[in-house]
């Protein structure tokens, strides 16, 4: 430092100098204030930062927003011109993928043309062309058949055209015949009407025997005779019987055992013992049609009882006999005092046979079940042959049982419709003559 350069003055001599050059001495010293501003209640919560978050965040939902409405529209348009395959996720599933135009399937005999053989013309040339391969339609079909065609034709996507369910679905049931004296049932499940008249009392315990050696789970009913008793058109028993009855079957030498039955037998004896007692085989025959329980109905007698129908309304009855007296206007048995085959009835008065044979008709698609008529007298009613027929049952005779014989060997062929010895007749076929008549049991 030189020595022409003043020291600075102390400290303590600073003071303030007015610009001016005149001194300060005397004035009074400024007063120093803070400049912080006061903050809100809502700034001291944070409130700057979560508006701004709210706002990003909003800007971002908003966008992913319009990402995705514009993504599912641009999906469920779709372009008329176009087709989707069905690749796994149906014909417009997830994994289809959408042409830009109609793929217009070409038969393969058309693209599997011979290629011409093309040499030179010249007479003078010393080459020729080898031979280009030759594609046959056996061969393209093959390839297809193999792989080849997976890719399509003119690079569209493979997948197949249609909508067409791969596995077929049906509703008919197979059931493995079973032999049952002389005859081949084809059910899993079956209920049997046994006639537990004083007449057929001698067989029903080896029938029986004989049926559950093959069905040990059958649902077995026993009830006095085979009639089959119509009145004003509705089956005396039946599902829609309402009124008194000209006529009751009653009571046969034996009842159904129900420790037999199983639980959907038990149910149906507890609901229509009444009625199967009251209207016999007949009863049992068209509300047993319309069970679900059961793939096939089983009966068994000597088939001597036979059909008959009744007219009460509108009549007056003749004798106090069984029956009331009143016009008979159907009959198929062997009563000689009746004639045989006798028809008189009006349309309204043969709906009921039109339903039995609709019920059993349906067995063919699995909706109802077969009919099974075995006999130790005659052939089965007219009405019960066409029912065999319609289900796909079978009529076997079974006199054997009256001598004690034992039953014939298992029928070679299956049958699921009759056809052997033993067949129920086709419609229209005249019966057998009827044997002699049978006194009443």
């Amino acid at each position: 430092m030189s020595e022409e350069t003043p020291p600075p003055p102390p400290a303590d001599d600073l003071s303030p100098v007015d610009p001016s050059g005149s001194s300060s001495e005397g004035l009074p010293e400024p007063e120093l204030k803070t400049a912080r501003q006061r903050r809100s209640f809502w700034q001291k919560l944070g409130g700057e930062g979560l508006t701004i978050s709210l706002i990003i965040h909003g800007v971002l939902i908003l966008i992913a927003a319009i990402w995705v409405i514009s993504t599912v529209t641009d999906s469920v348009k779709k372009d008329p011109d176009s087709f989707a395959t069905g690749a796994g996720g149906g014909n417009a599933g997830d994994r289809a993928k959408v042409q830009p135009h109609k793929i217009q399937p070409k038969n393969a005999k058309t693209l599997a043309k011979n290629a011409a053989r093309i040499t030179s013309k010249s007479t003078t040339a010393t080459i020729s062309l080898p031979d280009l391969p030759v594609s046959s339609s056996a061969s393209m079909m093959s390839g297809m058949t193999a792989g080849g065609g997976s890719k399509g034709f003119g690079g569209g996507s493979g997948g197949g055209i249609g909508s067409g369910m791969g596995v077929g679905v049906g509703n008919g049931r197979n059931f493995v015949g079973k032999s049952v004296m002389g005859a081949k049932i084809f059910a899993a499940k079956i209920a049997v009407f046994m006639d537990a008249s004083g007449s057929m009392s001698n067989y029903l315990d080896r029938v029986e025997a004989e049926i559950r050696k093959q069905f040990p789970d059958a649902d077995v009913f026993c009830y006095n005779g085979l009639f089959i008793t119509v009145q004003d058109g509705m089956v005396i028993g039946g599902d829609n019987f309402r009124g008194q009855p000209v006529r009751s079957s009653g009571l046969g030498v034996r009842e159904t055992d129900q420790k037999k039955l199983t639980g959907a037998g038990k149910n149906i004896y507890k609901k229509f013992d009444d009625n199967f007692k009251m209207g016999s085989a007949g009863a049992w025959i068209d509300i047993m049609r319309q069970q679900r329980s059961y793939d096939a109905l089983v009966l068994f007698s000597d088939f001597q009882d036979g059909v008959t129908q009744f007219r009460i309304k509108g009549e007056k009855a003749e004798t106090n006999v069984q029956g009331g007296g009143y016009p008979i206007v159907y009959y198929d048995g062997i009563r000689a005092d009746v004639a045989r085959g006798n028809d008189t009835r009006k349309p309204t008065e043969k709906r009921w046979e039109d339903e039995w044979l609709k019920s059993f008709s349906d067995a063919k698609d699995g909706k109802g079940p077969r009919l099974y008529c075995f006999s130790t007298q005659v052939e089965p009613q007219q009405l019960l042959s066409k029912c065999v027929v319609a289900s796909g049952g079978q009529i076997k005779m079974v006199e054997w049982l009256r001598t004690g014989g034992q039953p014939p060997a298992d029928p070679t062929a299956a049958s699921g419709a009759p056809a052997a010895a033993g067949a129920a007749p086709a419609a229209g076929v005249p019966l057998p003559a009827a044997k002699g008549y049978k006194p009443p049991r």
